[in-house]
């Protein structure tokens, strides 16, 4: 049952999804998601996955989610999430577990006014825990592409 709960998942969140986002940064180097609509206009749900091929050695890969906060009247947004890395990930600071870890992210964003229909062009930062044993702290940051609405 749990398989079939899975597939319907990877499925249909396509079908869902507000956007498409492509970022260069924090915290695998590549990243590719989706964005989603959860409560219009004020709450959105992202998900994605990436590859870091920027810090050297092996290549690591991840994946995460997190809930944003879009703040009325401007294009500033905010959230938080968890994700999973199979190894170092690209931050300032710290750089994480080389043997992988979970770790949480803030975001605190903002769209580029660039005018292009259907395309933003955004930068964020990301405040990063990295739960290892002892915990550690990274910033990063993105900057991205987010094709829809």
């Amino acid at each position: 049952m749990r398989k079939w709960l899975i597939l319907l998942v990877m499925l249909f969140t396509p079908a869902l999804a507000q956007s498409l986002q492509v970022t260069a940064g924090s915290p695998f180097g590549v990243n590719a998601g989706v964005r989603l609509t959860l409560v219009p206009f004020l709450v959105d749900g992202r998900v994605y996955g990436g590859a870091n091929f920027l810090t050297g050695g092996p290549a690591s890969f991840g994946g995460g989610a997190e809930v944003l906060l879009s703040i009325p009247l401007t294009d500033l947004y905010a959230g938080a999430g968890l994700f999973y890395a199979s190894g170092p990930t690209v931050s300032l600071l710290s750089q994480g577990s080389s043997s992988g870890a979970l770790g949480a992210r803030g975001v605190l964003g903002t769209y580029l006014n660039v005018g292009l229909p259907l395309i933003g062009i955004f930068v964020e930062v990301h405040p990063m825990l990295f739960f290892t044993n002892p915990s550690a702290f990274g910033l990063g940051g993105a900057i991205g592409v987010n094709i829809g609405f």
